[in-house]
């Protein structure tokens, strides 16, 4: 009886690992393309999130709530960037700052991925949002312009609109201005 060997020869092999290697090559920037736009719209989305948040839970608790920039998780930070980071919280005097005895409701932790949450004149940005009990915000007109970090990023960016109102509304994709 003749014992019969089973398996893949040297040449089916090498064959198959360079198949696979030309696919992945010509997959992999596409894939790169992607985790930057997957990190723009989670940026984007956090963003408009708690700002909605923060909008009902003022409604919701007949009380002033804040979202300000911050570093950390316990204090607000006017020349923070937003991309650091934001606290959204009770906002007992309505000052826009994080005080001692008021109640945090959300940390939006640093975005790695993301150079900058800006608008087109950075020093002209808002450091805090206020919510009033009735929903409305004080003056909160911006434009935040979301940008990933890495070179070609700047066609992949996303557009946040804050209306005086405080309403947070997402661009489409590809949108240049608010208006």
């Amino acid at each position: 009886m003749r014992l019969r060997h089973a398996g893949f020869t040297l040449v089916e092999l090498m064959v198959t690992v360079t198949v696979s290697v030309v696919l992945i090559a010509i997959a992999a920037p596409s894939f790169g393309t992607l985790l930057v736009k997957r990190s723009v719209q989670v940026a984007a989305d956090n963003l408009v999130s708690d700002l909605r948040f923060a909008r009902s839970e003022a409604i919701k608790l007949s009380r002033t709530v804040s979202v300000c920039s911050a570093t950390t998780s316990t204090a607000c930070s006017a020349g923070a960037s937003w991309k650091d980071g934001w606290i959204v919280f009770v906002d007992a005097d309505g000052d826009g700052s994080l005080d001692a005895g008021e109640q945090v409701l959300r940390v939006q932790d640093a975005l790695s991925s993301i150079a900058s949450m800006s608008s087109a004149s950075p020093g002209s940005d808002r450091s805090f949002f206020v919510y009033q009990p009735t929903g409305m915000a004080r003056a909160a007109t911006q434009t935040f312009i979301i940008t990933p970090t890495g070179d070609g990023a700047s066609d992949l960016t996303r557009l946040v609109c804050v209306s005086i109102q405080g309403r947070a509304l997402l661009r489409a994709a590809g949108t240049a201005s608010c208006t």
